[in-house]
Order: C-alpha cells, then structure tokens, then sequence
C-alpha cells in the first residue's frame, strides 16, 4: 500500500497544480441584485450540506418573510444537470438530483434552480425580479465562476481532513490551508465523543492562517411513519420502547454509517440491519424488490427522506409494501447549531450590509 501510495503521490500534486491553474483563469460573476450565500466543504463525501441549507433557508423565511430564497444547485446526476431547469416541485429526482428534490419538497414555495452551469441556469430561469433575494449556493466553495458575499465551509467532525491528502491520494478536494476563503468554519455531526477531538483540528486550521468564526453542529433525527394506503401522509412514529421492534435501514447517502448511528439514537435500538447503497442511487424496481425479498416479516423498513423521495416514486413498490404490511418510517435529520444565537446574528449582518449597499429598505 505505502508503494501504492508512493506512485500515486504526484498525481495528487499534479491536481493541486490544475485546480490552482484553474482558479487562476477564471474570474467570479456577480448575480445582479441577490445576496449569495454558499454552503460548501473541503472534502469529497457527506459532510451535512443538506440540512444545513435547510437550515439556513429556515432562519430566512422566519426572520425575513419579504425576501425570496433561491436554492441554486449543480443538481449531480441529474438528467437536466447540462441545459439547467427550475424545479416545478420535488417529485422527479432522476430529472432534477437527489438534493434539491428534497429542498423543493420541503419548500414548495422556495425556487429551486439546478444546472452544471450555475450562473447561466440562474439568468435563464430565475423568476424573482425584487432585490429582496437571497440566493443560497449549494456546495459552492469550489465553484469558483460565480461570486458570494459569504462562504460556509463545513467540516465533518468525524474526521474533517481525512488522510490530509488531496485527491487521488486522500478525500480533500483542496489543500487545508485554502479555508482561509471562507467566512466561516462549521464543524459539523458534533457527538459527545468527537467534540473531544476537534482541537487538533482547529490547531491544523490555525497554523493554516484561518481566522474565521468556528460554529459547532449535531443532528437532531425524528421519525416519522408512511402511512401506506392513506396517500403517503406522514404521521409521529409510535416508539414502543417496551416491545423489541426489529428494523430494516437502507439508504443511499454520503455517509452511511452516521445515518445508522443516528437512527440508532433514536431508535433506541441495536436491533437494526442495515442496506447500503452508493451516494445518490438510482433505485429502480428491481432493486427495490429485491429489498422486500431480503427483509424479514417482522421488521420495519427505515429509511432517508432522501432516498423516499426516490423510493415511492415506484408504484409496484408500494403496493407490494402495503400487500405485505410493512411499515416504513423516516429519519428526518435537522441541523441544531451549538452557537445558534451568534450564527443567526451574523446572518443578520450579513442581510443588514446587503440592505445598506443596495439602498433597501428591510422587509422583516
């Protein structure tokens, strides 16, 4: 492996040298008249991107129901990544990607635009004329063609560097030392455990030369039961702590294994099997068939919103769930900042300094 290694270290070289290039021949647009704000990380793989926009697009609409929010998204694997579109709602993830099928579920009245190229999707289909817009850009500190006025950066608590290594060698997509572009640092996942582990971490961004504010991060999962033959509508889950429910979790997601742990946080249980399958599956009949046939009668079928919005899009699949009776429960994950009040007063900074070079006048 260290031979393996040994090879393969100046390719990792020769893509820092690339990415370095690149940034170097491209100039940022500025999108007329928005506040962009980007949620994005330094490693390849799930670092909690998702929910932490939804957390953002929810302080938004609670602290300022004037502004429209925009969700401006690569949209990876999705069908209509190339020409771009607007998302009429979230119910086709295969034409519109995993993510911000999710983001449009939860906010039908949130505009959702994807597209691999981000600035011309935006001018195509945006539909928002006011100047009371914000337009958050989902895993956007590497997309280096359109300018933010702020830039999250977020950090697996886990294991935020990985090896340390950029690609090929290691998870980072960029150097360490290339935080300093960010505005803030949000590590991310936070568990009793790791939060003890985090200050070689922030010892590697200080020598590193990043000042910025550091914000902490956990999940906060529930659950919620499908209920099956009254349209899919969503009911609480009814834990019966004092009987032994047995379940099944199958996901599709970056990181599999914190999806087990916190369903088994919340849970309460180790009776848990698990399925998983690579970061934005494509389920399709026959996999999700072949689901059925490996579970046992007695289990409950878990699973992502994220992979539910995929899964009961297949009528065959429901129905055969229903003929076997199985239940199926969500995991909804919402992000809980450590440092909510002073985030959310940032935030507000940020919207009063958009307001006074713009001449607004707020709308809150």
């Amino acid at each position: 492996m260290n031979i393996f290694l040994y090879l393969l270290y100046p390719l990792s070289w020769i893509y820092r040298f690339l990415f370095w290039w690149s940034r170097q021949r491209t100039s940022s647009f500025h999108l007329p008249n928005v506040l962009v704000i980007s949620v994005g990380n330094l490693t390849v793989g799930g670092t909690g991107k998702t929910p932490f926009v939804q957390y953002l697009v929810r302080f938004f609409k609670e602290t300022y129901p004037g502004y429209a929010i925009t969700i401006l998204s690569r949209g990876y694997k999705a069908a209509k990544t190339i020409e771009g579109a607007i998302l009429p709602s979230g119910l086709e993830p295969s034409l519109y990607g995993d993510e911000p099928s999710q983001h449009k579920e939860m906010f039908p009245d949130v505009q959702v635009i994807i597209g691999r190229n981000r600035k011309k999707s935006f001018l195509l289909y945006n539909q928002i004329q006011s100047k009371n817009h914000i337009v958050i850009l989902d895993d956007g500190f590497q997309h280096k063609f359109l300018h933010r006025d702020f830039d999250f950066v977020l950090l697996d608590a886990n294991s935020p560097f990985g090896n340390g290594l950029t690609l090929p060698l290691g998870f980072l997509r960029e150097p360490i030392h290339h935080s300093k572009r960010a505005n803030a640092i949000v590590f991310t996942k936070l568990t009793l455990q790791n939060k003890q582990q985090l200050d070689p971490y922030k010892k590697n961004l200080s020598q590193s030369g990043v000042t910025v504010p550091i914000f902490h991060s956990s999940f906060q999962a529930t659950i919620r039961e499908v209920l099956l033959n009254q349209n899919l509508i969503q009911i609480p889950f009814p834990l019966h702590l004092d009987l032994p429910l047995k379940y099944f979790l199958v996901t599709g997601v970056g990181n599999p294994k914190n999806v087990y742990e916190t369903a088994k946080s919340t849970l309460f249980s180790e009776s848990i099997r698990t399925k998983f399958f690579p970061d934005h599956f494509e389920y399709t009949t026959g996999s999700l068939l072949s689901l059925l046939n490996e579970m046992k009668t007695s289990e409950i079928l878990i699973t992502t919103e994220k992979d539910w919005i995929k899964m009961r899009r297949d009528v065959s699949f429901i129905g055969e769930l229903g003929k076997k009776n199985i239940r199926v429960g969500l995991l909804l994950i919402q992000v809980s900042v450590e440092e909510d009040k002073e985030l959310k007063s940032m935030l507000a900074g940020l919207v009063s300094t958009y307001e006074s070079k713009n001449g607004l006048v707020s709308k809150t």
